[in-house]
């Protein structure tokens, strides 16, 4: 089954090509209960049908632009209508549809290398913000490079780029500054693993298992040089590779990855289409994490929506203090007055604490 967006069965049946041909016709005619993005998704995946193509690209056409536009902007978009809308974007020269894909972290790299060969001046700008992905793929420089509209200003960008990111040695992340959290990570993801395996087994025979003292000092021998030997791996890779890996690793990998000395590489860790919210809860309670990612943290509204991410953000004392304060009228009652006596808490921030204590506990009397 292919990965769309839309959860509604009869889209899933024209994706997955078992649609019967009163419910292609019931499309085409677009006589189906359908959102629009959802007859995008549809009709994008008729495309490969040659009866119906010149069909399906005509109702494309009046799918609304801001449908397109949000298409493009969504990590868990599908690629190949994401990719039809890139391409039909890229020959009506539509700069909104393609600032929006080249931002998104999510798409292939290829996609962005179809922009750098066949865009306008204005997308060729637009490639260069997206530093991360130039990093992680030099591929896309060397197209931007051979399109004619890239100017001599362009040029000297990308030369200036090449010398300021690619020219630079990785730096070693240091064991001490992450094997305990890599550790614990590693850990927790083997209890999980084990759990899983201890509850299909008693689903099998209802055996209970169990795991004397001596096999879990084994397994965290084997935890520790499987932390080591992904710091190692890691250590060798030059900037290029450890930005790829930052957007595409693993979450064992990102954890070392965000403590690398090099700015692009940690805010790649953040970029990461991958990086679920116990990651981020993890990076907004550690305060060895450089203050630029606890900022970053702060600024993602999609992030700061959990309340545990603002909790520890306020008890952070690397997150900007505008932020932290703009976060304490968020909290409980029962947290608010635990911060008010956290001397480890900037005392301006426990001062609004303590003020917002007082008046929220005033109005449940």
């Amino acid at each position: 089954m292919m990965n769309i967006l839309s959860k509604n069965p009869l889209v899933k049946k024209i994706v997955d090509g078992e649609a019967g041909q009163d419910l292609i016709t019931m499309l085409l005619d677009r006589q189906l209960p359908f959102t629009e993005e959802e007859y995008l998704e549809s009709l994008v995946f008729l495309l490969k049908d040659e009866a119906v193509k010149d069909k399906a690209l005509a109702r494309l056409k009046e799918i609304p632009e801001n449908v397109r536009t949000a298409y493009v902007e969504k990590l868990e978009a599908n690629h190949r209508v994401a990719y039809y809308v890139i391409m039909e974007a890229l020959s009506k020269k539509n700069q909104a549809i393609i600032a929006r894909a080249i931002r998104n972290q999510a798409l292939p790299y290829e996609f962005l290398s179809k922009i750098a060969a066949h865009g306008d001046i204005h997308m060729l700008e637009a490639l260069l913000d997206n530093q991360i992905k130039l990093i992680a793929y030099p591929v896309i420089l060397e197209e931007i490079e051979k399109n004619a509209q890239a100017t001599a200003f362009i040029k000297g960008k990308i030369k200036e780029f090449r010398e300021f990111y690619l020219a630079v040695e990785a730096e070693e992340i240091p064991a001490e500054q992450v094997l305990e959290e890599v550790k614990e990570i590693l850990i927790q993801e083997q209890a999980e693993q084990a759990k899983q395996a201890e509850q299909q087994e008693a689903a099998k025979d209802g055996a209970e298992t169990g795991e004397d003292e001596e096999g879990s000092l084994q397994e965290l021998d084997k935890v520790e040089h499987k932390a080591l030997t992904v710091l190692q791996e890691i250590n060798r890779m030059t900037i290029s590779e450890r930005v790829k890996l930052a957007l595409a690793g693993s979450k064992t990998q990102r954890m070392i990855l965000i403590k690398d000395a090099n700015k692009m590489v940690s805010m790649a860790v953040l970029e990461s289409p991958k990086i679920g919210i116990d990651e981020v809860l993890l990076l907004a309670r550690d305060r060895s994490v450089a203050g630029e990612i606890i900022a970053r943290v702060a600024q993602r509204r999609d992030w700061t929506k959990n309340y545990n991410v603002v909790l520890e953000l306020v008890q952070n004392p690397k997150t900007p203090i505008k932020d932290a304060l703009s976060f304490v009228k968020q909290l409980h009652v029962k947290d608010l007055q635990l911060l008010s006596r956290d001397k480890n808490v900037n005392a301006t921030v426990r001062q609004l604490a303590l003020n917002y204590h007082r008046e929220k506990s005033s109005a449940k009397q």
